[in-house]
C-alpha cells in the first residue's frame, strides 16, 4: 500500500492545535541539538568574519565607540571626567563636567562581560548572533508549530549576507533585533501559556530593547504586543492581566533607564543620543551627527532611502529575491494571528524609518548599503525568513525533489553571487586601516603624544578608529584630537611625552615629530618653491582674519617673525599674533593656463600666549595643506612645497 501522503489538515500551518506538515516530527531532542548547532554555526560566523573583515572595526566608525564604552564599564564607569575631552571618542560631548558617549550600557555591559570571561570582546558577537538565529526559530515555532519549519528559518537568517556581516561587527542592530525577538517570543508563548514567568521577563526584555534603541524596540515589539493583546487563546489571563505582569517586568527597567538618564545627561527624558546634537534625529530639515556636518534631508529623500533600501534587501538576504518568492509562497499557505505580527515587520519598519535620515544616507551619502546591507531593517530579514523557510519547507514536501533542488541551487548561487562585493569592499576598508597602523608601528613611539586628525566631531571621516585609549591614560602612546592652540595646553598637561602629529595625504601617511618653540618672538624660516612657470608667486603669513604678503626671494628662502601680544619686538615687520589659534605661512602661486584664483599651500602652525602674554608658543612644524586653483583644501603630508627650516 503507497503512502498517500500528508492529510489535507496539514497543508497549511500555524495556530494552536493545526497538525505540522511535517509527518515526522521533530523530536525534543533532535530540536535540541539543531538550535545548538544554529547557535554554533551563527556564533563562529560572526566571530570569523571580525577576524577577516573588521579587526581594526569597521568603516561605519560606530562600533569603536561601543568598545570604548565597554572598557569604560569595565572601570565601575559611565562617562569620562571632562578633561579627558581630547582623548575622548568621536560620537561623545562634554555635559557638564563629563564626557558622555552617544550611545547606552546595554550592548557595551555585554561586550565587557564577554571580554572579562573570555579575554576577548569577540565573544558578545558570538552571543548576540546565536541569540538572534536561535530567537527566529523559537519565534517561527511558536507561530507555526512545526520545528523544520523553525530551524530552516533560523539558518537562512543567520547565513543572510547582513546578518554575518553584521554580526562581525560591533555595531548595536542585531543585539537589538535580539532583544526585539526575545520579547516577541516571551510576549506571544507567556501569553498563550497564561505564564506570569514569561510575561514578566518579556517586560524585562523589552524594557531593555527600549533602554538599548527606543525607536528599534518600539517598531520590533509593537506587532508582537498588539499580537499578544488579540490573542484568542491567553491561558486564563484577561488582557488586563496580560498587560499588568508585562509591564511588572518592564516599568523597573523603564525607570532604571530615566534614572540613567537624568544622572548622565541631565534629564529623565533626555537620551545620550542627543549630546552630540538636535539634528541626529527624525523629521525633515538639516539633519546630521554633528551641527557643524548637515545635509539637508527631505520627505523625498526619505522615500529614495526607502526605495534603494527596498530595492537592496534581496541581494543580503540568504537565498536573495528567490527566498522573497518563497516568502510570498509561505505567507499565502500560513495561517493564524500570529504571522501576521511576523509579516508586519516588513512593513512597519521600513515606514517607521522613512523619516529617518539615516537609510537615506547609507544609500547616498557614503557606501554603508554597499558594505553593511540595510541594517537599519535588520528586522525585515526575520519574516523573509520565516516566511520563505515555510515556503521552502513546502515545497521540499512536495516530493517534487527536481523543483526543490532547483531552488535550492539558485538561493546558494544568488547567495553566493552576493558575497565578494561587500568582502572586497570591507577588506579595502582594513588594508587602509593597515597601512595607517603600520605608519605608527614603523614610528617605534613610547611614552608619547600622537595627535590624530579629523577625530572628535568628525570622527566618522578618521583613518584611525582602532587608535583608542585606555579610560586611565596609562599607556604608551595617547591619542588625542587635533584642536590647534588647545594642543600646547595638552602638551603642558603631560611634559614628559614625546609630541608627535600623524597626517595623512591620499593614502600616505606620516608620522611627525613636534616641538614647542617659544619666546616674546619667533621667527619663522621658511623655504618655498614655486612650481616652474607659476607666475605671481607670493609668501604669504595669515593670523587671525589678517594675511601678511611678501615677494618671494629668489632663493625660495622667506623669513617671518611673530610676536606675543605683550612683547616689544625691535623688528618693526614683526607681525603681532591675536588671541590663540593657527596661523598660516605659506605659498601663492598662478599656475599656466589657470585663470581662477590661483593655488595655495601652506603650514598652519597652533599657538597661544602664555605669561600673561608676553609669550608666545608654536608648536612646530605646521601641519601641511593644499589647495588646488578652484578646489577645496586637502592635506599635503608627502612633498610639500613649504618647507620649515626652523
Amino acid at each position: 500500500m503507497t503512502d498517500p501522503g500528508p492529510p489535507r489538515a496539514r497543508e497549511r500551518l500555524g495556530g494552536e492545535g493545526v497538525p505540522s506538515l511535517d509527518s515526522r516530527p521533530m523530536t525534543t531532542g533532535r530540536w535540541r541539538a539543531a538550535l545548538a548547532v544554529l547557535a554554533l554555526v551563527a556564533g563562529a560566523a560572526a566571530v570569523l568574519t571580525n577576524l577577516a573583515l573588521f579587526p581594526l572595526y569597521s568603516f561605519n566608525r560606530d562600533d569603536s565607540v561601543y568598545v570604548a564604552m565597554a572598557r569604560l564599564i569595565q572601570t565601575g564607569a559611565v562617562t569620562l571626567p571632562a578633561d579627558a575631552d581630547a582623548f575622548r571618542p568621536w560620537a561623545s560631548a562634554v555635559v557638564g563636567d563629563r564626557v558622555v558617549l552617544k550611545y547606552t550600557p546595554p550592548w557595551p555591559a555585554v561586550i565587557a562581560a564577554g571580554d572579562l570571561l573570555t579575554g576577548s570582546p569577540r565573544a558578545a558577537l558570538a552571543v548576540s548572533a546565536a541569540a538572534a538565529a536561535v530567537l527566529v526559530a523559537l519565534l517561527t515555532a511558536e507561530v507555526f508549530r512545526d520545528r523544520v519549519v523553525a530551524v530552516a528559518a533560523g539558518a537562512l537568517f543567520a547565513l543572510s549576507p547582513v546578518v554575518v556581516v553584521q554580526s562581525g561587527t560591533f555595531l548595536p542592530y542585531l543585539f537589538s533585533l535580539a532583544l526585539g525577538l526575545g520579547a516577541a517570543v516571551l510576549l506571544l508563548s507567556g501569553t498563550r501559556l497564561g505564564s506570569t514567568p514569561r510575561l514578566v521577563a518579556a517586560g524585562v526584555v523589552a524594557g531593555v530593547a527600549a533602554f538599548a534603541r527606543p525607536f528599534d524596540a518600539l517598531l520590533t515589539v509593537a506587532p508582537f504586543a498588539l499580537a499578544a493583546l488579540l490573542a484568542g487563546e491567553r491561558g486564563g489571563l484577561s488582557r488586563l492581566g496580560v498587560v499588568l505582569r508585562v509591564a511588572a517586568g518592564a516599568l523597573p527597567v523603564l525607570a532604571l533607564t530615566l534614572v540613567y538618564n537624568a544622572v548622565v545627561v541631565g534629564g529623565p527624558f533626555r537620551l545620550p543620543f542627543t549630546v552630540t546634537g538636535p539634528q541626529d534625529t527624525f523629521g525633515f530639515g538639516d539633519r546630521g551627527v554633528f551641527p557643524q556636518y548637515t545635509v539637508h534631508f527631505t520627505a523625498a529623500d526619505g522615500v529614495t532611502g526607502l526605495l534603494a533600501n527596498a530595492v537592496a534587501t534581496p541581494g543580503w538576504v540568504a537565498g536573495g529575491v528567490v527566498l522573497v518568492a518563497l516568502a510570498a509562497l509561505g505567507l499565502a499557505r500560513t495561517r493564524g494571528a500570529g504571522r501576521w505580527a511576523v509579516a508586519a515587520l516588513a512593513v512597519v519598519v521600513p515606514l517607521g524609518y522613512l523619516p529617518f535620515w539615516g537609510p537615506w544616507a547609507i544609500s547616498a551619502q557614503w557606501e554603508g548599503l554597499e558594505l553593511f546591507g540595510p541594517f537599519y531593517w535588520l528586522p525585515v530579514v526575520v519574516p523573509l525568513a520565516v516566511f520563505g523557510a515555510a515556503g521552502l519547507t513546502w515545497v521540499v514536501r512536495r516530493r517534487r525533489s527536481l523543483a526543490a533542488a532547483v531552488v535550492v541551487a539558485a538561493m546558494v548561487g544568488l547567495t553566493a553571487l552576493a558575497v565578494p562585493g561587500p568582502v572586497a569592499g570591507n577588506r579595502a576598508v582594513t588594508e587602509e586601516y593597515r597601512a595607517v597602523q603600520r605608519a605608527v608601528a614603523a614610528a617605534d613611539l613610547d611614552d608619547a603624544l600622537l595627535f590624530l586628525p579629523r577625530r572628535g566631531d568628525l570622527g566618522f571621516e578618521s583613518d584611525t578608529p582602532f587608535l583608542q585609549n585606555d579610560p586611565s591614560l596609562r599607556q604608551p602612546v595617547l591619542y588625542a584630537e587635533q584642536r590647534g592652540a588647545a594642543d600646547l595646553a595638552l602638551a603642558e598637561r603631560f611634559p614628559d611625552r614625546a609630541l608627535h602629529r600623524l597626517s595623512d595625504d591620499d593614502g600616505s601617511t606620516v608620522v611627525e615629530s613636534l616641538r614647542v618653540d617659544a619666546g616674546p618672538t619667533v621667527p619663522l624660516r621658511l623655504r618655498l618653491t614655486a612650481p616652474p612657470g607659476a607666475a605671481g608667486a607670493v609668501a604669504y603669513l595669515r593670523a587671525g582674519d589678517r594675511t601678511h604678503e611678501q615677494p618671494l626671494d629668489p632663493s625660495g628662502e622667506v623669513t617671518w617673525t611673530v610676536a606675543a601680544p605683550g612683547a616689544a619686538p625691535s623688528d618693526p615687520s614683526a607681525v603681532v599674533l591675536p588671541a590663540d589659534g593657527v596661523l598660516a605661512v605659506g605659498l601663492a602661486a598662478r599656475l599656466p593656463g589657470d585663470d581662477g584664483p590661483g593655488a595655495r599651500w601652506e603650514r598652519r602652525i597652533a599657538h597661544r600666549t602664555v605669561d600673561g602674554g608676553d609669550l608666545v608658543e608654536l608648536l612646530r612644524p605646521g601641519q601641511a595643506w593644499a589647495r588646488a586653483d578652484g578646489g577645496g583644501w586637502e592635506p599635503d603630508a608627502t612633498g610639500s612645497p613649504v618647507e620649515e627650516l626652523g
